[in-house]
């Protein structure tokens, strides 16, 4: 790229300057560079201390179930193939297994923070590059969720990698080859990849430019939109093998409803998160704000204006993107810090470079130093007491796939995947029911049970809430199995919806049938009438070894955005 005038460093003209500017320089750079260190360090912090989100558990699920060789849809799941064969053979729960692949994550982010560099380096100085990548790094939700656990830093890290491929070659054919690649594999990663084609097509004008607008360069960003079909074709052919109809037309069904569902003017239900990602974002917030007027004000020629503008553009995407959620941040601000670029050395030269740095750093400190620690403990006692009550995996219901080595039985209940279920108006959990045993509900969103337990939640069908309602009893704190209270001298029936073995708490008689205290007994689908011949609470209760964990009953298991 050419460099512009208005961002280029001003060389010293005497040996004097020369030394003098030299010293100054060095000591600069080590001011920078102790910035990322330090903003690095924060970043280490968060992966290891941070609540893990509930989609984190559901991204390890997903792994979890292609490692047992079960079959997911192909579309958005390419990541488990790279996952599944170490991930789960590690030691340690499946907190340690997210805790541990978040620094697979952390890598992703450099990969990104790295491109950021190169990127900004190529039209503008080391200084400000150095500047504008801590700006990204110091951000809010950048700090809080670029190393989650999420497809996000992945794809990031291909579109960041592409985009510097873009800028810094002419496209020649091993560089073609590679932005295919790229392209092809963020695609297959997420859908939503496509919010970066204004970066992309503000960088394509940009070097074209560069190029003297030689009629060949288009030609050389279609070939790579070719290897970027390719690739995305081949892998999903390879990815989606094993699979059935079902399973193509959940991809097919993903791609309708992303469509959709997903863009509409101020259609998110996220848009104050686009406030709290200013405020805990300023200094990259307030640089980004300038960019259209600088671009507008700098001496530039048309076709830079436009090209600056199309990479700045992706910064609009909160207010027509609906799933803007705080992770989504980090995913979509890289080009627009890198278009900071135009407007970062105004501020230093106003205020100095000194203070540019404390104020990323103070940002970044301010949103450490108040994000909420100890959350992973009690998620760590609930999956441990998960465990406990049940030595062996069984099958569960739960919001987003918690206990990754037990099979879910449900579909992940985010607010969009509780509003296709209700838009179905089918008792799909009962279905699941009837069609194997689901002995386990995990309650940890806190949407099926009241202080009293199961009770008709306004997010679920009514047949579902009766048979939920009629099936579990709460073991321990979030935790329910498929069982049946009975007050002294109290008749039920019931319908078991989970066969299987029922271990006798109290003296209970089944359909007339006495069985005393700690009695085993296997119980088919079906209604029985059960009554307790004690003067105690009695109950029955699925599982020889199930048993109340000794542990304490956390009352938090997650932390706001």
């Amino acid at each position: 790229m050419n460099a512009l005038s208005t961002l280029a460093d001003t060389p010293a003209s005497s040996g004097a300057q020369s030394s003098g500017l030299t010293v100054a320089r060095a000591g600069s750079a080590r001011l920078l560079y102790a910035l990322l260190g330090l903003l690095f360090a924060i970043h280490v912090s968060m992966a290891l201390g941070r609540s893990i989100n509930w989609d984190e558990f559901w991204f390890y699920n997903q792994i979890q179930v292609v490692a047992r060789r079960e079959f997911i849809q192909p579309l958005q799941t390419i990541h488990t193939r790279f996952f599944a064969p170490w991930l789960p053979n590690l030691p340690g729960s499946e907190i340690d297994h997210i805790l541990i692949a978040r620094f697979f994550m952390l890598a992703c982010l450099a990969v990104t923070s790295a491109s950021i560099y190169a990127i900004v380096v190529a039209f503008s100085t080391g200084r400000t590059a150095l500047l504008v990548t801590a700006a990204y790094l110091g951000a809010g939700f950048v700090l809080q969720h670029g190393t989650s656990f999420r497809v996000d830093p992945i794809v990031t890290a291909f579109l960041s990698v592409g985009l510097a491929i873009a800028a810094r070659t002419r496209l020649s054919i091993p560089a073609i080859i590679a932005l295919g690649l790229t392209i092809g594999i963020a695609a297959m990663v997420t859908i939503k990849m496509v919010l970066w084609a204004p970066a992309f097509a503000g960088m394509a004008l940009w070097r074209w430019q560069d190029e003297g607008w030689d009629w060949r360069y288009p030609l050389r960003w279609l070939g790579a939109g070719g290897i970027a079909l390719l690739v995305f074709g081949g892998l999903y052919l390879l990815h989606g093998t094993g699979g059935n109809e079902a399973a193509a037309a959940s991809a097919s069904g993903t791609l309708n409803r992303s469509a959709g569902k997903m863009f509409g003017f101020l259609s998110s239900p996220n848009l104050d998160m686009a406030l709290k990602a200013i405020t805990t974002g300023l200094p990259l917030a307030i640089m980004a704000a300038l960019v259209p007027w600088k671009a507008l004000a700098i001496d530039v020629n048309r076709t830079r204006r436009i090209a600056i503008l199309a990479m700045w553009l992706p910064a609009l995407t909160p207010l027509y993107y609906y799933n803007s959620y705080p992770y989504f941040f980090a995913f979509i601000l890289p080009p627009v810090a890198i278009t900071c670029a135009f407007v970062l050395p105004m501020f230093v030269d106003r205020y100095g470079q000194t203070l540019v740095a404390a104020a990323i750093a103070g940002s970044a400190l301010m949103v450490w130093t108040v994000d909420a620690r100890g959350i992973t403990h009690h998620q760590r006692q609930l999956n441990t007491a998960v465990h406990q009550s049940f030595p062996e995996p069984v099958r569960y219901f739960d919001c987003c796939g918690m206990i990754a080595t037990f099979t879910k039985e449900n579909d992940f209940r985010t607010s969009w995947g509780i509003e296709k279920y209700l838009r179905a108006n089918r008792p799909t959990l009962l279905e699941r029911m009837r069609e194997v045993p689901v002995p386990l509900l995990l309650d940890n969103k806190r949407e099926f049970a009241g202080a009293d337990g199961i009770v008709n939640a306004r997010t679920l069908h009514p047949e579902d809430a009766a048979a939920l309602a009629n099936t579990y009893i709460r073991l321990w704190g979030d935790i329910f199995v498929a069982g049946r209270k009975l007050p002294p001298a109290a008749m039920s029936e019931w319908e078991v919806l989970v066969p299987g073995a029922y271990r006798i708490d109290g003296m209970i008689t089944i359909n007339g049938n006495v069985h005393a205290d700690g009695t085993v007994v296997e119980l088919p689908r079906g209604d029985i009438l059960l009554e307790n011949r004690g003067d105690v609470d009695a109950r029955i209760i699925w599982g020889v070894h199930t048993r109340e964990p000794q542990l304490e009953e956390p009352d938090l298991y997650w932390t706001s955005f």
